[in-house]
């Protein structure tokens, strides 16, 4: 054995490349855990028109389609699961509406937002997270 082996015979050298193997495994995990998050949260734009702009907040890829019928004055989002409720939120954080969908489909009339800027949270059927994105009404 060359010197600082990991030698079954010397527990203290044995304990502490343990600890070291663990230790450099621990944070390769958070490493690429933290790049996967940072990655994923990428804002994308759903919606982009004259009257409004939909961006996602972080990864949403359960949505189909997101369009803005300007004849009806609708925010329409089709997406891959069903949605239990959208939530409302105004530019302080504070919750609106709350909105029970239970479809795949949701239309939102742009009569319910003055100007300014909105999140609205997605609540999928069955889970219990809040998927954001940023509405901005022009």
């Amino acid at each position: 054995m060359g010197v600082g082996s990991a030698d079954p015979r010397n527990p203290v050298l044995y304990v502490q490349t343990a600890i070291m193997k663990n230790l450099i495994t621990i944070l390769t995990v958070l490493t690429i855990t933290f790049s996967t998050a940072f990655a994923s949260t990428t804002p994308e734009v759903l919606i982009n028109s004259a009257d409004v702009e939909v961006v996602t907040v972080g990864s949403l890829d359960f949505f189909a389609n997101a369009a803005f019928d300007a004849s009806s004055d609708n925010l329409v989002f089709d997406t891959t699961k069903d949605i239990s409720v959208v939530q409302i939120y105004n530019g302080a954080g504070e919750l609106e509406f709350q909105l029970p969908v239970m479809s795949n489909n949701v239309q939102i009339n742009k009569n319910l937002f003055d100007q300014g800027n909105y999140k609205l949270g997605f609540i999928l059927e069955g889970q219990s997270q809040v998927h954001f994105t940023d509405v901005t009404i022009r």
